[in-house]
């Protein structure tokens, strides 16, 4: 298919739309900066992710289900509509009572997890069937593709513009040009990218209301309390679906590594790239420069997840990723952007290869509900790792001065923890992996 083509097909054009809108925040650049000027220490920061990812393990696999019976369109509505409050709350929380906003930034990340769960699987499970309605789903790689170019291509301007709304020295120029007083740090604009986001947040919604499903008709002996047994059914019966079937199985395994891992480290890269030294405008351009990367080797990643042989690719993507990480922690000052760029190929690379793979081989109607076991799966290796990174952090930083802690210097010497933790949990899943593959064939 074309891109013309695949624009024509209006769910798929209004999946691109919904995700593109959906993760194009202002605030992505500086999202651990953003925390702490709130008045958040780095370990509540962490406390927060893992409640965002308790939250989604909660709520991912029964809401792909409900996806499955109720109806998809609603859940990505409701998650659509999620997403704008949870926003809301945070750009207008007063920061004068520290208890209060670590109780809205609380809240923020119960109902951002929640409106995560609400979409995921449901609005991909849409487009997807919505082309193999009209067999077309070996076009699905491409639409990945195309979604990864889009995104990027916005992401290029909402990372630049949200690293400059936070950069003091550019904001001061706007503020002269509009006769108001410069601000005087950080603080006096973090609210700036937030409420670009929230208006942002409106093309979601309008992108999901736009969306459009086959009404689900029940029968008349059918009442919607059993029909709410029957999506806990579904659940039950495609977690034993996935247990029993490794091809899946592995698939969501390696996936959750790679994934769970790599986000624990990006959503702290505006720390990490203070630490070595790198002004918060520079953060604007970093990004620009990884959504470029994106559009350039998307299809490069297509190819790959397409065309590689599934257990040479794990193989390959687990010994760049170590690499990688080893890199990364040596946090070498400047120079330590390049493995950061070389993780996002790494794990844009491996999304399309999941989502390749899965969606070949899971039926139509439990789609959304096997997607959100792919979320379920992801959230609960990044809960776990957030809990193991802010006690590992904890105890790296007592050994250490207020004035290194104020250089950086222990959040550096922490991150060799991302190393050794996916080195020892991709050779323990490839252990597993090739004792079951000799036993019968697994790829």
């Amino acid at each position: 298919m074309t891109f013309k083509e695949i624009l024509e097909v209006r769910n798929v054009r209004y999946f691109l739309m919904f995700q593109s809108s959906y993760f194009a925040r202002f605030y992505y650049p500086v999202f651990t900066l953003l925390y702490l000027d709130y008045g958040l220490t780095l370990s509540q920061f962490a406390i927060l992710n893992v409640v965002w990812a308790a939250t989604i393990v909660l709520a991912e696999v029964p809401s792909g289900a409900f996806a499955d019976t109720l109806g998809r369109k609603k859940l990505v509505v409701l998650s659509s509509l999620v997403m704008f409050i949870e926003i809301a709350i945070i750009a207008l929380v007063p920061t004068s009572n520290p208890t209060l906003v670590f109780n809205v930034f609380l809240i923020n990340r119960i109902l951002s997890g929640l409106a995560m769960a609400l979409a995921s699987g449901a609005d991909e499970a849409l487009a997807y069937d919505t082309l193999k309605e009209q067999g077309k789903e070996d076009a699905w790689p491409k639409v990945l593709q195309v979604q990864l170019r889009i995104s990027s291509s916005i992401g290029i301007f909402v990372t630049l513009v949200g690293a400059a709304m936070y950069d003091v020295n550019v904001m001061a120029t706007v503020y002269s040009f509009l006769g108001l007083d410069a601000p005087q740090s950080t603080q006096d604009i973090m609210r700036i990218p937030v409420f670009a986001t929230l208006l942002v947040a409106m093309l979601a919604i309008y992108a999901a209301v736009n969306m459009r499903e086959a009404k689900k008709i029940l029968p008349l002996d059918t009442t919607k309390w059993a029909n709410t047994v029957a999506s806990l059914k579904l659940t039950g019966l495609t977690g034993k679906w996935v247990l029993s079937t490794p091809y899946v199985l592995f698939i969501l395994l390696y996936y959750s590594l790679f994934e769970h891992t790599s986000r624990m480290f990006l959503t702290m890269n505006s720390q990490y790239y203070r630490a070595i030294d790198i002004p918060i405008l520079y953060f604007g351009f970093i990004g620009a420069g990884i959504s470029l990367l994106k559009i350039l080797l998307a299809g490069q990643s297509r190819r790959l997840a397409e065309s590689m042989a599934p257990k040479m690719f794990i193989f390959v993507m687990g010994v760049a990723t170590m690499a990688t990480y080893y890199w990364i922690s040596l946090g070498w000052s400047i120079y330590g952007v390049i493995p950061a760029l070389i993780l996002i190929f790494i794990i844009m690379t491996m999304n399309i290869f999941i989502s390749y793979h899965l969606n070949k081989n899971t039926e139509s109607h439990n789609r959304a509900t096997v997607l959100s076991f792919k979320g379920l799966m992801f959230n609960l290796g990044y809960g776990s790792i957030g809990v193991l990174y802010a006690y590992y952090y904890k105890l790296v930083s007592q050994n250490y001065t207020e004035q290194q802690i104020a250089q950086h210097i222990d959040f550096l010497a922490s991150l060799s923890s991302f190393f050794y933790y996916f080195t020892f949990l991709f050779v323990v899943i490839s252990a597993v992996f090739y004792i079951q593959h000799k036993k019968k064939a697994i790829f």
